[in-house]
């Protein structure tokens, strides 16, 4: 380890951009990380972020390097500890957050895992299927007069309750009503 003064000084030349400072003090400093990493390691969280947790304790070494002010009198092993542990409670927190808000399906065991996902039901339709019903609705739109597209405008476009309607077509909300009923037979027919 070193004194007090070179290791500030190793800090404020880090700070600056010195790679040799920070390779130093990250050689001085190895203990820490890997107590940090196998302290976590059989967590669930943990076992999640194994991969991930180097590249997380590396980057808090750094932010703490920045952050890091020798006038306070504070030992910057104690202040990269704090670090540490605040990076892999931040890291944790993030991993559970995601798990909660995430659905992972469980493969079942075999080899053939691609099979698994073809037999998952798809409750969208395929674009083929968007292209036929649209065609059609065109065609089933085209065999109706003008009042009756009137009507489907006033009511499912517009969104218009049948008295609305009523009074726009100036009509009883009785005819509306009927000529609704025998539109959506008429529909359904030549659907």
């Amino acid at each position: 380890m070193y004194s007090l003064q070179e290791e500030n000084e190793l800090i404020r030349l880090a700070r600056q951009g010195s790679t040799t400072a920070c390779e130093k003090l990250l050689t001085a400093y190895t203990g820490l990380f890997k107590n940090m990493r196998h302290r976590y390691a059989h967590t669930p969280s943990g076992k999640l972020l194994s991969d991930d947790m180097q590249g997380i304790l590396q980057l808090a070494f750094m932010e703490a390097i920045h952050a890091f002010e020798p006038a306070r009198g504070i030992n910057f092993a104690a202040f990269l500890q704090s670090r540490l542990h605040g990076a892999i409670y931040k890291a944790f927190k993030n991993t559970c957050n995601y798990s909660r808000h995430t659905a992972h399906p469980t493969l079942p065991d075999g080899d053939d895992h691609f099979a698994y996902f073809d037999n998952l039901e798809n409750h969208h339709p395929s674009p083929e299927r968007q292209l036929l019903a649209r065609e059609k609705l065109q065609n089933i739109v085209k065999e109706l007069t003008a009042a009756e597209k009137e009507l489907l405008h006033l009511i499912y476009v517009r969104e218009l309750p049948q008295k609305a309607a009523a009074q726009l077509l100036n009509i009883t909300p009785q005819a509306v009503s009927k000529r609704k009923r025998n539109l959506i037979t008429k529909i359904k027919k030549l659907a």
